[in-house]
This record gives structure tokens, sequence and C-alpha cells, in this order.
């Protein structure tokens, strides 16, 4: 990297990080160290405010795949989401689609699966999280149907956080049927009226300029977008989305921190606490992740409850470590806009 662009990187980084801090994210570094974050009385992790929803989120959170979304997994699955609200975790994440196929169930079949497998400990547990899933349908009648099922899934009568899932780049250009009488956010204002739901919010993963358009038209509350080390090398959520969504004072849930696993391919780019270490020195509110077994919640929550922020030349670090891998980073970008010899 030429030494202008270096210098204007650094200095974009060290911005961000200051807004990060006034925002009461991680306090400032002194010259003795660091001081103590803010901290959950019940876990001692950190937290940080989501958005303005009032909610102090642990910075680290359950996301609901990996083995929570998969069929026959259901013993596990409740392992794992009891061991993270018993670590503290107070933010929990999941999705009407989320379900993995296999040889015997197909993909239809197997979506709620994660709803399910959360409702097992939902029906006891209910009061100790902030819940938050999605419905993928874009209309009204569709995701008041999702919504219905969702409840019975996690066996709740209410959901903190609901979220229109994974808004595509080529949604753009039609975003008012989200908008129109039969779309998805009436259907989403009606149950906030009905105080089934409290907070609303978008996630998505393939290109900043439709959250940001999404951002723009209406006061959501959260948004759920993929960031990790390599977001810099293509199309980057980062500059193009984050700041905005800063300044509109949302709750920021980072996802896709490892990129499925991705980043310990290639000889192991670089380590998990590293992965997390820069998305948290970002002004995020939490981070969400999917877990496979016991062992790596608790590897995560010890990265989680030892974390200081980075500085500007330590983020520099580990991107440029992803950059020869970034496209493997970053598949579920936008691949569409990737160059066609790739």
């Amino acid at each position: 990297m030429e030494k202008s662009t270096l210098n204007t990187r650094r200095e974009f980084l060290q911005k961000l990080m200051a807004a990060t801090a006034v925002a009461g994210f991680y306090p400032f570094i002194d010259s003795v160290g660091c001081t103590p974050a803010i901290l959950d009385q019940k876990s001692k992790l950190p937290v940080r405010p989501l958005g303005k929803t009032g909610h102090m989120v642990t910075i680290y959170s359950l996301g609901g795949q990996g083995s929570i979304e998969t069929p026959g997994k259901e013993d596990l699955s409740v392992e794992i989401i009891n061991r993270a609200i018993d670590l503290g975790i107070n933010y929990i994440d999941t999705a009407a689609a989320y379900g993995r196929a296999s040889e015997t169930i197909s993909r239809a079949d197997a979506m709620g699966t994660s709803e399910r497998n959360m409702g097992r400990v939902m029906k006891y547990r209910r009061k100790e999280v902030f819940l938050a899933t999605k419905t993928h349908d874009r209309t009204y009648d569709g995701s008041m149907r999702l919504l219905e099922q969702s409840l019975k899934n996690l066996q709740t009568d209410h959901i903190d956080l609901w979220q229109i899932h994974n808004v595509r780049a080529n949604e753009l250009a039609n975003l008012d049927r989200f908008f129109a009488d039969e779309g998805v956010v009436k259907a989403m204002e009606k149950a906030k009226d009905q105080k089934i739901v409290k907070f609303l919010g978008f996630t998505g993963h393939e290109s900043p300029e439709v959250l940001k358009a999404l951002a723009d038209r209406y006061p959501f509350d959260n948004v759920l977008v993929a960031i990790n080390a390599a977001d810099k090398h293509h199309d980057p959520f980062i500059e193009k989305f984050l700041p905005g969504a800063v300044d509109k004072n949302m709750g920021i849930v980072g996802m896709k921190i490892p990129a499925r696993d991705r980043i310990f391919a290639h000889g192991g780019i670089i380590t998990m606490k590293d992965a997390m270490d820069y998305v948290l020195t970002l002004p995020v509110s939490t981070i969400i992740v999917g877990l496979d077994k016991i062992s790596e919640l608790e590897e995560n929550i010890e990265i989680a409850l030892k974390f200081k922020p980075l500085t500007a030349s330590q983020m520099l670090a580990i991107e440029d470590k992803t950059k020869p891998y970034y496209k493997d980073l970053l598949f579920f970008k936008n691949l569409s806009e990737w160059p066609t010899e790739w």
C-alpha cells in the first residue's frame, strides 16, 4: 500500500475508533493501560449499547447457525444455548429460514430447525435474553405467517427484535415493495403496535449500498451486517455503511467474523482472537458466531473477556494478512460484481 493511501486508511480507522469510544462502546486507553470496560454484572463480559433500544448487550453473542440449525443435533444445541446463557450471553439471534439440509432432509423441511432448538431453551429461560429472529418474506401476509410460526417455534409470546432477512443487492431498485401496504414493513409495524415485537431491523451481507438505502428510508432500530477483517478489500461495509449506521444510533451486530472458518484455511491467515478483536474495535454493538461445539463457545467467550481495542497499526496489519485471500473470505458479498476471471 502506498504511503499516502496507508496514512489515509490509518486516519479513517483512528476516527472510527474515536467515534466508538465516544459512543460508549469502549473507553479510551490511558497511559497506564486499558480502563476497564462497562461489564455485565452476571457474566463480567463487556457490554455495549444496542443502539437506541436501551438494551446493553454483551459484546459476544450467540448466533443460531452451526449445530443449532442442524437437524439431529437437538441435544447439542440445547447444551450450547444453555451454556451460552450460563456464561452471561444476553443476546441470541436466529431466523425463520435457518435450517441445514441433509441427505435425508430437504432445505425446505429443515427451515425452522434453529428456532425450534432455541425454543427448547426459551420455554424456561426467555427472560434472560434479548431474542432476535427474522422474516425472509417481503410481503405482509407472508411475514405475518412466519411470525406466527416463529413464536410457536421459539415457545414465546414476544420477540425483542424482528428483522428483514438478507436484503440483497438486486433488491435496491425495488425497495418500494417493502413499504407498500402489502409489504413486509407494514407487517413489522403491525406486530410492533400489537406489542408482539419490540424493535425492528434488517440484515444483509451482499452490498453496503442497499443497506444504506434501507437505513436512510426508515428509522430501523438495528442492523445485522457482515463485517470481517477482509472487508476493506472489496465494496466495504466499514467505509460505505458503518459510519451512517452509527450516526443513526442503530444497534449494529456483526456477523461472518471468521468467514465460516475460512480464516483458518490457507495455513491460518489470522487467529480467532485477531478476527474478533478486529471487528470489536469497530463501532459494533456485538458480534454473533455460529458454533459447532461447546469448546468453540468457551474459547470465544474467553477472547471477549480479554478484549482490548486494537491500535490503527494493528488493524492495518490484520487487514494486510487477509489481502491475498480476500475473495475467499468475502464469499458472501455480491458475486456479480467480482471480476469475470474469478
